[in-house]
């Protein structure tokens, strides 16, 4: 019959397999096998440290509130600076260069719970392209986001580095 390999027309066609900039979140969860990791922003910052160290290929943690909204992120590099700050103080005093730096000094020396570390949440709907998944990590320099429902609970994790290298599979 003419026209019934049009779409729409009764049969379908199957879906591109590649993901591209263009595709949406919801379309590429099946390439995407990291495992999202929930903290609290009360959580003693031990408690949060370990949680990363059990899920390494998490690399930003979604800190939530008692309604299980994503109010926040975590990231490695600031758990470590916390750890440092504790342990020598001193190796990050070389690293203060103006005003920022001594912000910064005192968060890690200070942080006892994830909300002393706690970044803004980096968070999409799954009707997001992964090329605004892509923009948001880069201009907030994180290797994750969350994907969110309507009421900002996590339905998922996108991480930059297993969704490039899944981007780069399907050629």
């Amino acid at each position: 019959m003419p026209g019934d390999d049009m779409p729409g027309t009764g049969d379908l066609m199957d879906p591109d397999p590649s993901p591209g900039p263009r595709t949406q979140i919801r379309a590429a969860e099946g390439l995407l096998a990291i495992k999202p990791v929930f903290v609290e922003a009360d959580d003693p910052l031990d408690s949060v440290i370990q949680r990363a160290a059990a899920s390494p290929s998490t690399r930003v943690l979604g800190v939530v509130d008692g309604d299980g909204i994503l109010v926040g992120v975590v990231i490695p590099h600031d758990l470590v600076g916390a750890v440092v700050g504790r342990l020598t103080p001193s190796a990050l005093l070389t690293q203060i260069h103006d005003v920022d730096g001594v912000g910064e000094y005192g968060r890690y020396v200070e942080a006892k719970v994830a909300r002393d570390l706690m970044r803004p949440p980096a968070a999409l709907t799954d009707t997001a392209t992964l090329a605004e998944a892509f923009h948001l990590m880069y201009l907030r320099e994180l290797s994750g986001a969350y994907v969110v429902d309507d009421a900002g609970r996590p339905i998922g994790y996108i991480d930059a580095l297993e969704l490039a290298a899944a981007i780069v599979a399907a050629g």
